[in-house]
């Protein structure tokens, strides 16, 4: 047993790579190693926090998976070099901040019958490479959905938040985590000093490794255009569109202040679930700083660079619960994309029995009790406001 896995032992570095290296068998990690800047950073960030014996044993368990994940990847290139010769074509991603309508645009534009969504079970275990003839019975489908049940365990108003289901489309936040370079780690175990590291880096190579796994998943898995989700991806548009050049954008708004304290409860119970420290004003100190650095970053890249402004449709989160139909409508003649009757039917059928509406009402919150101030909010995001300000509605 490697000294990274000692119970109650400090995470450290080179233990854990050694111990995904035995659990393997495999030592290559490949040419392309900048991953191990995020790795660093995350590793540290779990210490710097002094944490508890449950946090550290969820956060040494994760890393050491991702580490064998991608030994595994490259592995898999040597034996089947066909992987990474894949074209993985011009996807069509919703990028627009954390709980202003990215789901349900996102879980209807993945009806489409020609759409290809990678499964949150797939960017949670992304190796194996999934098969199609097993896609919708494989085992880690019940692995990762046992992690949730044991999330909703521990933090029940889980389920008046968010969808718990694994089949469901995933966020691309949860493949980036491969690259050690999600907001995925900050809401899963806190580590306000990583939080604080992508707040203020452009991650290199992050891009990379996505489009890595977008080539493992459709290589033996389902095929179809790819249509991907993630806040995160408002950090990099440039990164974005250098890996995926046709790459089309929807871009939801809805009022930051609105946004920041419904993700702000959204991570306090996740944090819960997983027994991270909790502090609901660091929480949402957190939240603010991490995401007006991304809505900052991403404005500018629209201003200064007319071939990312060309790549984007702006939708209001209030057009998206008016009318779901014309939101999807609105995107498809955006792109030129054809709008099947089929895909018109499944998302009559969809929005029918829409699980997400029972939630609808249940999920309080308020920025005051996550010390986020609203005039901070619009005085930090005064060029978003004024330049998106129509698009945020009341809704």
């Amino acid at each position: 047993m490697s000294a990274g896995s000692e119970p109650g032992t400090a995470l450290d570095a080179d233990a854990l790579i050694a111990e995904a290296t035995a659990l393997t068998g495999l030592d290559d990690f490949g040419a392309d190693r900048s991953f191990l800047t995020g790795y660093g950073k995350l590793v540290a960030a779990v210490e710097a926090m002094s944490p508890s014996a449950q946090l550290r044993e969820t956060a040494h368990g994760k890393i050491v998976g991702l580490l064998a994940t991608r030994l595994r990847y490259v592995q898999d290139e040597k034996d089947h070099p066909e992987i990474i010769a894949q074209e993985v074509g011009e996807p069509l991603v919703v990028c627009g901040l954390p709980r202003t309508g990215t789901t349900i645009t996102y879980d209807l534009l993945c009806l489409d019958p020609v759409a290809r969504a990678p499964r949150e079970w797939e960017w949670y275990i992304p190796w194996p490479a999934p098969e199609e003839a097993t896609f919708d019975s494989d085992p880690r489908i019940a692995q990762v959905q046992s992690i949730y049940e044991n999330w909703l365990a521990h933090a029940p108003q889980l389920a008046d938040i968010q969808r718990m289901d694994c089949t469901q489309p995933g966020e691309c936040n949860h493949g980036m985590m491969l690259h050690f370079a999600s907001t995925n780690f900050p809401a899963e175990l806190g580590v306000p000093d990583f939080s604080q590291w992508l707040q203020q880096t452009v991650p290199e190579g992050q891009y990379r490794t996505h489009k890595r796994m977008l080539q493992q998943f459709q290589w033996k898995g389902p095929k179809g255009r790819w249509t991907l989700k993630s806040p995160q991806h408002l950090f990099d548009l440039a990164g974005l569109l250098e890996a995926y050049p046709g790459a089309m954008l929807v871009w939801t708004h809805r009022d930051p202040v609105k946004t920041f304290s419904s993700l702000s409860s959204m991570i306090s119970s996740f944090l819960a679930a997983v027994g991270a420290p909790q502090d609901d004003h660091a929480i949402g100190r957190s939240v603010l700083d991490t995401w007006s650095a991304a809505m900052a970053r991403a404005t500018e890249a629209r201003s200064s660079r007319p071939d990312i402004e060309g790549r984007i449709l702006d939708l209001a989160h209030a057009e998206i619960v008016a009318d779901p139909v014309a939101a999807v409508e609105s995107i498809y003649a955006r792109f030129d994309l054809p709008l099947s009757d089929e895909h018109r039917l499944r998302i009559g059928t969809f929005l029918a029995g829409n699980p997400a509406a029972s939630r609808l009402g249940k999920h309080k919150h308020s920025p005051e009790q996550f010390g986020i101030d609203p005039d901070e909010v619009r005085e930090r995001l005064a060029v978003y406001y004024e330049r998106y300000g129509h698009l945020l509605g009341r809704a």
